[in-house]
């Protein structure tokens, strides 16, 4: 299957059409970046750098009620992997239907993706189970209501820890849904999709809240529990003086509630090659936050425009379950974004203050790169 929901969010390199409302899209999306004291490498204190993300996009529409999505990424070993793969019929704003893997209805930075962000790393509040980058395997219905104000989605999905030995093996599914209003423009992403900064391109207040619930979602087939949870999210975005003349105020927050009765979840990528592959494991009982604030400078400096930024976020455990007390995983984040083409071409220097729950903190600086076209 090929689509064109990412066309319509990028530029597409290479548009060939065939016909009265039909057409094929290819385009292409890299992130590199390069991370000083990288706490994950060995030695701890050593620096590392890497393309985190290579995606190919295609695109394409048979008929003008239908669609098709096909989007590739390539894996930290190598490997190929299906990021999407939609069949959209697509006969009103109101009412669409999507079948096929796609991302679950979720917070915003998960239907923001890793290129949509106003920072360059994803948050790790961010928890929603799915089988590759916050996608599953199911069927949804979406909709836009109130001249383009208020947007729907709710789907049934595979699921988490559909697995032998794991607590849910191919017995029940996901249930996710997300509903949002937009007081102010319409946000300009595609169908349920969502960004964190627009760059000055709408005024934007939007709340979010979005949920999710799996019978026996996670746990051992020993010892399973449901897995439950919702989160409620606000964008702020608004363009200051007459086309924006003074510059871009943006605030963005979100608070998190996850649920997994009481019953410890399986390691991530449990009896799989690695974390990356499948919808296993990972899940934590806890409650998150995180609040960021950005400002795009409306002066131009060489090619671009400078957007500084700051985001704190903390992930705070169920009490006694995974140590005394509530132990909390907390990351700020400083520094700014170098925009040239909005998402679609973007530099990030960030500083990175991490303290995973129990150990001691770290440092890092990050310089990034994104790239689509």
């Amino acid at each position: 299957m090929l689509g064109a929901i990412t066309s319509q969010y990028t530029h597409a390199a290479v548009t060939v059409n065939f016909g009265k409302d039909q057409f094929f899209t290819l385009g292409v999306g890299v992130k590199a970046q390069y991370l000083s004291k990288d706490p994950n490498a060995t030695p701890s204190n050593s620096s590392a750098a890497s393309a985190s993300n290579l995606r190919i996009y295609m695109g394409a529409q048979f008929h003008k009620y239908v669609k098709t999505t096909v989007n590739l990424e390539r894996l930290r070993d190598g490997n190929w992997n299906v990021l999407d793969g939609i069949l959209q019929i697509e006969p009103w704003k109101a009412f669409n239907v999507w079948g096929g893997r796609m991302l679950t209805p979720s917070d915003r930075s998960n239907l923001d993706g890793p290129y949509f962000l106003s920072t360059y790393a994803f948050p790790i509040v961010a928890q929603y189970p799915g089988a590759w980058s916050g996608r599953d395997d199911g069927l949804a219905v979406w909709g836009r209501l109130l001249k383009n104000h208020f947007r729907y989605v709710a789907g049934v999905y595979r699921g988490h820890n559909w697995q032998r030995d794991a607590s849910n093996y191919g017995e029940h599914p996901l249930f996710a849904s997300r509903l949002e209003y937009n007081f102010l423009d319409p946000e300009p992403s595609p169908a349920y999709y969502t960004a964190s900064t627009y760059y000055g391109k709408a005024d934007i207040l939007a709340i979010g809240l979005a949920g999710q619930y799996e019978t026996d979602g996670v746990g051992t087939a020993q010892q399973k529990g449901d897995y439950k949870a919702w989160n409620i999210d606000g964008l702020f975005e608004k363009r200051i003086g007459l086309d924006a003349r003074y510059g871009v105020y943006t605030l963005e927050g979100a608070y998190y509630q996850y649920y997994t009765d009481g019953v410890k979840d399986i390691a991530a990528g449990y009896h799989q090659r690695s974390a990356d592959y499948g919808n296993v494991g990972g899940i934590n009982n806890g409650t998150a936050f995180l609040a960021s604030t950005a400002y795009l400078i409306p002066y131009t400096l060489g090619w671009g425009r400078l957007q500084p930024l700051v985001r704190y976020q903390q992930f705070r455990y169920k009490k006694d379950m995974y140590g005394p007390g509530h132990p909390k995983t907390t990351q700020f984040d400083a520094g700014a974004n170098y925009v040239l083409d909005g998402h679609n071409l973007r530099f990030t220097f960030d500083y990175v203050r991490y303290k995973p729950m129990g150990t001691h903190a770290s440092n890092a600086f990050l310089l990034g790169m994104q790239f689509q076209y």
